[in-house]
Parts: structure tokens; C-alpha cells; sequence
């Protein structure tokens, strides 16, 4: 019997960050809210302007974020087409729903720092 309960509790302390982090990654596909679902697809067709062929863009744990400053920002990883017509891979991007206000992981020096601001 003690051997089941430390593996029920083992099981459980294994599977609650797997749980937490599902949860991220279908909050685009999760939400009911009309005006986050309204900000998260201008966002990703801001990220598919700049990219070389934004209609072979395929997004994941794409999610709504309004940071400590209070800016509304479209958060999520793309994996696209490049020129020579293979998939280049996921990377991250922030979006605040126009092309200007978007930043892909590979076009920015510094991702990090504005990944943490907007998006954490």
C-alpha cells in the first residue's frame, strides 16, 4: 500500500508542469474570449507580412499576454517556408498586431530581453 501511495504522489508532482504547460500551448485554441481570439490573429497575419512565405506559417502555443506595462501582445512560436521551400523550424515571436510592432526570434539580436518584458 505504501509503495502505491508514493507512486500516486510521484505521478502527480510528474504530471502537474506537463498539465501547466498543455494549458499555454492550447490557450489560443482554449479561449472563449472574442477580443483576445481578435488580438492573437492579427498578431499571427502581422507575423505571416514578414515572412518570406507567410501562408505556409504554422503556428503553436500561441496565447494573449498583457505584461506589467499593460500592452496587449500576441506570444507564440512559428515555423515557416523559407526560400528554398523547406521548413526552417519553430522560433518564438511577439506581436503587438501590426507588422512594425512584430518581432520573430531569428530577426532580433536581443529576443530574450524583449521576449521577457512583453511575454512573461
Amino acid at each position: 500500500m505504501r509503495k502505491i501511495m508514493i507512486f500516486v504522489v510521484t505521478a502527480i508532482f510528474i504530471a502537474m508542469p506537463l498539465m501547466a504547460n498543455a494549458g499555454m500551448k492550447d490557450a489560443y485554441k482554449r479561449t472563449t474570449d472574442v477580443k483576445k481570439i481578435a488580438w492573437m490573429e492579427r498578431g499571427m497575419k502581422a507575423v505571416r507580412s514578414k515572412l518570406k512565405d507567410g501562408d505556409s506559417a504554422k503556428f503553436r502555443n500561441v496565447y494573449f499576454h498583457r505584461g506589467s506595462d499593460g500592452i496587449p501582445m500576441t506570444c507564440g512560436e512559428v515555423n515557416s517556408k523559407n526560400s528554398f521551400g523547406g521548413y526552417t523550424g519553430f522560433q518564438r515571436f511577439i506581436s503587438a498586431g501590426k507588422p512594425e510592432l512584430t518581432f520573430i526570434e531569428e530577426q532580433v539580436e536581443d529576443f530574450n530581453t524583449v521576449w521577457n518584458r512583453f511575454c512573461r
